[in-house]
């Protein structure tokens, strides 16, 4: 008897109290802040034109449409992540149709001059379709920036190796999307473009003094490295220094570890120097030493004028007799803004040529302006 009682006693659940007033006043609150919250989240959407907000539900309709259509086929043959061309191609080219109508909407009823609409149009578009970007590794890191900015080194590795990531032919199309765009096409681009002012710089520079050279914001230094493959002595200790700045340490980290493997494969020494430090410092306290070509590729795009101006008038004084500054800046004809706003919430400060004349066209001993093949990437090249 007594072990049954414990036992029925043991297993007996406790009384449940009953809802009292204090219970459900705690409960009606705590619904009526969420309903609050809500509406509030939802109020700051108004500012955007009626056409703008049916353009981007398009957008998601159209992109979630295409995912439901391919993916029992892609199940159905068993396909495993793998790279696959033609169905990228023929999916990306199916996707493209089915925004880029809309993105032109979208540039018709907001415009560029007010980027904090465009904040609130991407808000607006992840808070329905977010799960569909995140389906391509590339274009979610651009949106969520894990290193909390934009164009960090490891996105502009993804942009160079221009492959195709994705777990699924919807995501790995969506990547191809955006690595195929103008705005990706001109970041390679630059590569090229800025191979060739140092190829120029060590070729100037005299026999007894080996080029010096620095790159300001310098994330992977993908120029360095291409250069290291394809002609790995020109870039020898005897003929280049080279100082790479940035304000990630791991970007230099990254960058160090790959020139100096480049230069191990190659069998040649290469003197490499970092400096791990802001924009801002640079502007405070100038940059020491003397540089025959001191560059800037993908930091200016971020820049306000103010800075823009100070941070130029710094890379003009720190060159040579002789010296060339080269900044670049995305172009006001960049037919990637949309999506890249919208979808990627990667904004940047486009320019002009006569934007880049007004800031630096005093500075030196002359300016002219020059573009990468595609034309989207623009560079003022100042002579000290």
């Amino acid at each position: 008897m007594t072990t049954s009682t414990m036992t029925i006693a043991a297993t007996r659940s406790e009384p449940v109290p009953a809802a009292g007033p204090s219970n459900r006043q705690a409960g009606d609150a705590g619904i009526a802040c969420a309903i609050d919250r809500y509406l509030h989240a939802q109020s700051e959407f108004s500012i955007l034109p009626e056409p703008a907000r049916y353009a981007i539900l398009e957008i998601g309709d159209g992109l979630e449409g295409l995912r439901e259509a391919i993916t029992p086929l892609e199940s159905r043959r068993g396909e495993a992540p793998r790279a696959d061309t033609a169905s990228e191609s023929l999916v990306a080219s199916a996707l493209n149709d089915a925004v880029a109508p809309h993105l032109a909407v979208l540039e018709r009823e907001i415009g560029f001059p007010d980027p904090a609409t465009w904040r609130v149009a991407s808000r607006y578009f992840h808070e329905r379709f977010g799960p569909l970007v995140d389906l391509s590794p590339f274009a979610a890191r651009c949106f969520h920036k894990p290193l909390g900015y934009a164009g960090d080194f490891e996105m502009m590795n993804m942009v160079y190796r221009n492959e195709s990531v994705g777990r699924s032919l919807f995501g790995r199309s969506l990547s191809r999307i955006v690595l195929d765009s103008d705005a990706a096409r001109a970041v390679r681009n630059r590569t090229d473009y800025l191979t060739a002012k140092i190829e120029a710089a060590v070729a100037r520079a005299a026999p007894d003094q080996p080029a010096r050279i620095l790159s300001v914001a310098a994330g992977p230094a993908m120029e360095i490295q291409r250069i290291l493959q394809r002609d790995a002595a020109m870039l020898a200790a005897d003929r280049a220094e080279i100082v790479l700045l940035d304000q990630d340490a791991g970007a230099l980290d990254h960058a160090t570890g790959q020139i100096r493997a480049l230069a191990a494969a190659a069998g040649v020494k290469v003197k490499l120097r970092c400096i791990n430090t802001s924009i801002r410092t640079v502007i405070a306290d100038g940059l020491h030493g003397s540089y025959d070509l001191v560059y800037s590729a993908g930091l200016f795009d971020y820049l306000r004028d103010r800075t823009a101006r100070a941070a130029g008038a710094r890379i003009v004084e720190a060159l040579a007799p002789g010296g060339t500054a080269v900044i670049g800046n995305f172009a006001v004809a960049n037919p990637t803004r949309p999506l890249m706003e919208l979808v990627l919430d990667w904004a940047l400060i486009h320019r002009s040529p006569d934007d880049l004349r007004c800031l630096f066209g005093d500075l030196g001993n002359g300016m002219t302006i020059e573009r990468e093949a595609a034309g989207v990437n623009l560079f003022a090249v100042i002579r000290a």
